[in-house]
């Protein structure tokens, strides 16, 4: 399985995913140039800036689901 394929998998979960759980989970150092893949692919994904604890901000990514109907 790709990265790609990985991350899109753990955003369909419902779960969120920052670059440090990507490089734990997943093995990839550019979560960002992952997003930008699988968007590219026609996929909603939201970036939100949250802080961490030593007071800088990091991505939290999370897979906008579009209501059917």
């Amino acid at each position: 399985m790709s990265q790609c394929q990985a991350i899109l998998q753990h955003l369909e979960s419902g779960e969120t995913l920052t670059p440090l759980q990507a490089f734990n989970l997943y093995g990839t150092l550019a979560l960002h140039s992952r997003i930008a893949e699988l968007r590219k692919r026609g996929h909603l994904i939201d970036c939100d800036l949250i802080a961490v604890l030593n007071g800088k901000h990091v991505g939290c990514y999370s897979l906008i689901k579009v209501p059917y109907g």
